[in-house]
């Protein structure tokens, strides 16, 4: 066989494998509850997160139940501002302009939110594994991927909030900025028939967290 057909068959076999890989893999993460999964969720994460994290949220068993709004403040060296939502405006103006670029910049905040609170799309694999290993390092907030995510999504909170002071007070002003998560969730199904009023608000209040520079 000449060396090209060598490469080409070596190349196509790598390929393939690795989707073999990929497919089983998402197949085994997206699945439900099972043993074969939670025997291996951690190789499974590792290879899932973060290159092929799925998100699905609209539909069951897992849509989202809970709305959020971020506020922030910042902090110069005279003064600490007010706070400021910094959600419902992007929220406004992509639902006023659907076709513009808001719903990326609102992703921004949403799935910084998500990683940060853990809610990485395996919280039902979570739940099954502490209820037979209440000793696994997943459920002792020790798992060095959920820790790794978690400062990750703080990472990119910090700079949200950082340029959102560049916006509220003037580009570089701020040294600390924090914070405050909103978090209302409306009345289940059965009681779909009751205002969104009757659900529950809790409130999440983020550390000062350095200012940094975003952009050029």
């Amino acid at each position: 066989m000449k060396l090209e057909g060598i490469v080409t068959v070596t190349v196509t076999l790598v390929l393939g494998a690795a989707m073999l890989v990929y497919v089983g893999n998402t197949t085994l993460y997206l699945a439900p509850p099972n043993p074969v999964t939670a025997q291996l969720l951690p190789v499974i994460r590792a290879i899932q997160n973060p290159l092929f994290a799925q998100n699905w949220h609209l539909f069951a068993p897992d849509p989202v139940k809970s709305d959020f709004v971020l506020t922030v403040r910042c902090r110069t060296k005279d003064e600490v501002s007010a706070w400021q939502d910094i959600t419902a405006p992007l929220l406004a103006r992509h639902q006023s302009a659907r076709t513009s670029p808001m719903a990326r910049v609102l992703r921004v905040q949403q799935n910084a939110v998500r990683v940060w609170m853990g809610r990485t799309g395996d919280e039902d694999w979570r739940r099954a594994v502490c209820r037979v290993q209440p000793g696994n390092p997943l459920c002792r907030g020790e798992d060095p991927i959920a820790r790794r995510m978690q400062e990750t999504g703080l990472y990119v909170l910090a700079r949200v909030a950082s340029a959102a002071c560049d916006h509220l007070i003037g580009r570089g002003r701020a040294s600390r900025v924090q914070l405050a998560l909103l978090i209302h969730t409306p009345p289940p199904f059965s009681r779909r028939a009751q205002p969104p009023e009757a659900g529950s608000t809790r409130y999440v209040i983020l550390p000062w967290l350095p200012y940094q520079q975003v952009g050029g």
